[in-house]
């Protein structure tokens, strides 16, 4: 059997709210790395342009979700998955689930104080029939899902984290690599399938910082596939980017499913909190143009509240 993790992000590019990156992992067979787990899950999972209620849609996450469409279909993918290895009541939950709950952290946002969003919000008719769906067919055709870990960076974070690193790309890549090296000290022997980082093709200076004890061989580097392999003793890595990854791999389109869910659940506590002290705002999800509607609506309440922008605004 084989580790198959999948690993992407959502909120790369707005000025408010978090960045949020996933890794799921599956129990494969051996032949089944390379295989195409949509088709091995046939019975229980279908693609983005599939409309079936009877099955549970894992796609790129901005395919199944638009704030026009509602959250239900990246609601069902994302608490059906879950359910198999437990479930989570409430996003507190969840997020300790996620390896990714941080009270300190938490704490210096205001919209943050109450964590209890009870789950799901949209989704509660049917779930349990998908997650059992879900259930059978992994079971009959012999792979587990193993659950998801994120990491999250709201503002504050962020921008500590861009001067460290120095650019919005390397914070990006750095806490990629801390999720998979978080994920190899569990399972000695994994394959790695990560979207793409923006328009980079060579990875391997990078991996072997990230990865200073261990031998990095390039196996591939092109304009579609950068492949690597990782070896610290007995242990084997095995990481590829690739281009458009969630349209290729069912593992890294759930990744992007659960970072897509992350980041709207942190979204609706944060636009929350403002509307309780403007009524009538409208919301924003956090892109730049919005953002800045968003910031002169808010100005004069950020202003009595004495509400620093270091923990609001991302500076990249």
């Amino acid at each position: 059997m084989a580790i198959l993790v999948g690993v992407d992000e959502a909120g790369y590019g707005p000025t408010l709210g978090p960045l949020v990156i996933t890794a799921v992992a599956f129990e494969v067979k051996d032949h089944e790395v390379d295989g195409n787990l949509w088709q091995i899950l046939k019975g229980a999972v279908v693609g983005a342009t599939s409309k079936s209620p009877l099955h549970v849609a894992v796609a790129d996450s901005k395919r199944l979700y638009a704030s026009g469409r509602g959250l239900r279909r990246l609601e069902v993918g994302v608490l059906a998955f879950q359910g198999c290895i437990g479930g989570a009541g409430d996003f507190k939950r969840l997020l300790e689930a996620l390896h990714c709950y941080d009270e300190g952290q938490l704490k210096l946002y205001p919209w943050h104080h109450d964590m209890q969003l009870s789950l799901p919000l949209t989704a509660a008719e049917g779930l349990a029939r998908y997650r059992k769906l879900l259930e059978e067919v992994l079971f009959s055709q012999g792979i587990r899902f193993l659950g998801a870990r994120a990491s999250v960076m709201s503002p504050y974070e962020f921008n500590k984290g861009i001067d460290s690193c120095g650019n919005k790309a390397l914070l990006l890549f750095d806490n990629c690599a801390k999720l998979i090296s978080s994920l190899w000290g569990e399972y000695p022997q994994l394959e790695i399938l990560c979207d793409r980082h923006g328009g980079r093709n060579r990875y391997a200076t990078l991996l072997s910082s990230a990865f200073s004890k261990c031998k990095v061989n390039v196996l591939l580097e092109g304009s579609d596939v950068s492949s690597y392999e990782l070896r610290d003793g007995p242990r084997r890595l095995k990481v590829s980017f690739i281009i458009r990854a969630e349209d290729k791999h069912l593992p890294v389109a759930l990744a992007s499913m659960y970072s897509k869910y992350l980041r709207e659940l942190f979204l609706r506590l944060f636009n929350k909190y403002w509307q309780e002290r403007l009524p009538g705002l409208k919301p924003t999800a956090g892109y730049p143009n919005d953002a800045r509607r968003f910031l002169r609506d808010i100005d004069g309440t950020k202003a009595s509240l004495g509400m620093s922008d270091e923990i609001l605004i991302r500076n990249r």
